[in-house]
């Protein structure tokens, strides 16, 4: 099997920026991610990546096809030559600008197979409004929300403290605004962003493999978030079975509220309350995450493998609780102990 991987980072996405004007955080997670996703998927297939020049030596494989982004050639144009001697693609790319959808469509509509959600799924998750009022709707517990065109639930969030703004597009915590004042957050509305309450509780993740009506899910893992603009640091994992099990039903009742259809890999971030009934889903990721470098780590066999339906089945744990942490650049411990990242 021949497979191309996007990443949009290190792919040329950002080619017309200069490396210093692209954020540091989004260069090492790219790269973190493309190192790994490639390392595992070698192991069962061949691989094809577009790269940036520029990203080289951050970027190493001796058995992946590397394909070289023209700058003054359209992005998407070599990205679909690429992907086109390829039996499928897997791309790794911001919400941001409708990038990953528009990423999705091009390559669909050359023929390619993309291991993503349908058009519908990807529209919703990709936009923090439509999650936050799919997931309203359906009485899937988030935290109360306005937006410059939709203030139903401004009393309910009078009752909160502390309120958080963000980009209905965002990636990742790029642009979270906090406040204390309700008024103040209120003031810093736009048409492209959301205001949510400040929720209280534990900051974890859950990611699933979706295939057809099957979704099957990894270790539940702790967020390391810091700052008013919650930083992500990193991760640690996998969870106990009692998190694993409120985190997993929790998600599953978020993706039957989605739209059809969700496919490959996605991430979900919740907040863990001091009970159930005070659990609550933040958003949904449409892509692979940041936790893959950690997760990998977590799960035997070959998690890229089961992207592409070449292992499936249940997911086994091979470590202990909490005996894996990794950071945004893919460094990684295992039972406190550093490993090769890759």
């Amino acid at each position: 099997m021949r497979i191309f991987i996007g990443e949009y980072v290190c792919g040329g996405g950002l080619a017309e920026q200069t490396l210093e004007e692209i954020p540091a955080g989004l260069r090492r997670e790219g790269a973190a991610m493309l190192q790994s996703i490639v390392s595992d998927l070698a192991e069962v297939a061949e691989t094809v990546v577009p790269l940036d020049p520029r990203f080289a030596g951050t970027f190493s494989s001796n058995t992946t096809d590397i394909i070289n982004i023209v700058r003054d050639q359209s992005l998407w144009g070599q990205w679909v030559a690429a992907a086109q001697t390829c039996d499928a693609a897997l791309l790794v790319a911001p919400e941001s600008d409708g990038i990953l959808a528009k990423a999705v469509a091009m390559l669909r509509a050359s023929g390619i197979d993309v291991i993503a959600g349908s058009g519908d799924f990807l529209r919703t998750a990709s936009d923090k409004y439509l999650t936050a009022k799919t997931l309203s709707t359906a009485g899937v517990s988030h935290p109360p929300y306005i937006t410059l065109s939709d203030r139903r639930m401004e009393k309910d969030l009078l009752t909160y403290q502390r309120f958080v703004v963000k980009p209905r597009d965002g990636c990742g915590t790029q642009e979270i605004r906090t406040y204390d004042s309700f008024n103040e957050a209120s003031a810093d509305l736009s048409e492209g962003t959301i205001l949510q309450a400040w929720m209280p509780g534990r900051a974890i993740s859950i990611a699933l493999i979706a295939s057809g009506s099957e979704h099957t899910f990894l270790p539940a893992v702790s967020q390391d978030l810091s700052g008013s603009n919650c930083e992500y640091g990193g991760g640690e994992g996998p969870l106990d079975e009692d998190a694993q099990r409120r985190a997993t039903a929790l998600a599953s009742r978020a993706l039957v509220a989605m739209p059809p259809t969700a496919r490959g890999f996605v991430g979900l971030d919740l907040l863990l309350g001091e009970r159930p009934s005070e659990d609550c889903v933040i958003e949904i990721n449409p892509r692979l995450t940041t936790s893959y470098v950690g997760l990998r780590r977590m799960i035997n066999g070959n998690l890229a493998a089961r992207l592409f339906d070449m292992e499936t089945g249940p997911v086994s744990c091979c470590t202990a609780v909490n005996s894996v942490r990794w950071t945004p650049d893919g460094e990684i411990w295992i039972n406190n102990s550093a490993v090769q990242s890759v």
